[in-house]
């Protein structure tokens, strides 16, 4: 594969991640009430991504 073929991949995948994570978040904050925000910190630092 083309190195210049590498970044729009990386692109989506980054796309990807945000969007699962946005999901998380809200799922968290609806299920596990005063948990929330430290279960999302924790897959944001596992996902090497910033939280939202």
């Amino acid at each position: 594969m083309p190195a210049a073929d590498l970044r729009p991949l990386l692109d989506g995948v980054e796309r990807d991640l945000a969007g699962f994570l946005a999901l998380a978040t809200g799922w968290a904050g609806e299920q596990l009430a005063d948990h929330a925000a430290p279960a999302a910190a924790a897959l944001a630092r596992v996902l090497a991504h910033p939280a939202r």
